[in-house]
C-alpha cells in the first residue's frame, strides 16, 4: 500500500497533446513514410513484362476450351502463346510479354515451376500446374 502511494505521488500528471490539423499536414509534406507503406517502384523490365491494354481476340476469351491439340507436346509457338493468353485471362491474371514464351510445346515440357515463375511472377505456378494437367491428360489417353 505504501508503494502505491509513493508511485502515485511521484507520477507526473498526464499531458494533453493537441491534435494536428489536416491543413497542417497538407502544408508541411515532411512526414516520413515507412518503407512498407511506400508505393512500389517497378524497374523498366518489370513494367515491360505486363503490356497495358493488350486485347485478346474475342474467340480466345470465350468460356469454351481452346482449339489446341490435345497433346501439348505438339503445340506450335503460336499455340503456346494462345494458351498463355487464354489461361491468364481465364484466371484474371495480367498478360505477360509473349516474348517470354516464344517456344513450342516440347520446349515448354522441359520447363519446371521455377522457370514458369521467372517468366511470369504473377501466375507462373498456375500456368505450370495447368500445363502439367494438360500433359498428364495427353499421356493417359
Amino acid at each position: 500500500m505504501l508503494e502505491s502511494r509513493r508511485i502515485t505521488e511521484t507520477m507526473v500528471p498526464s499531458q494533453v497533446v493537441p491534435a494536428m490539423s489536416f491543413l497542417y499536414l497538407k502544408e508541411n509534406q515532411e512526414l516520413d513514410i515507412p518503407w512498407f507503406a511506400r508505393p512500389p517502384v517497378y524497374s523498366e523490365n518489370e513494367v515491360e513484362m505486363y503490356p497495358i491494354n493488350l486485347k485478346i481476340r474475342k474467340e480466345k476469351m470465350g468460356k469454351e476450351e481452346l482449339n489446341l491439340p490435345m497433346d501439348p507436346r505438339r503445340w506450335s509457338r503460336a499455340e503456346v502463346c494462345t494458351w498463355v493468353e487464354w489461361t491468364c485471362h481465364k484466371h484474371g491474371l495480367p498478360l505477360p510479354s509473349m516474348d517470354r514464351f516464344l517456344m513450342n510445346g516440347k520446349a515448354v515440357c522441359l520447363m519446371n515451376a521455377n522457370m514458369f515463375s521467372c517468366r511470369v511472377p504473377l501466375g507462373g505456378k498456375m500456368l505450370y500446374k495447368d500445363f502439367q494437367i494438360r500433359l498428364a491428360k495427353a499421356l493417359n489417353y
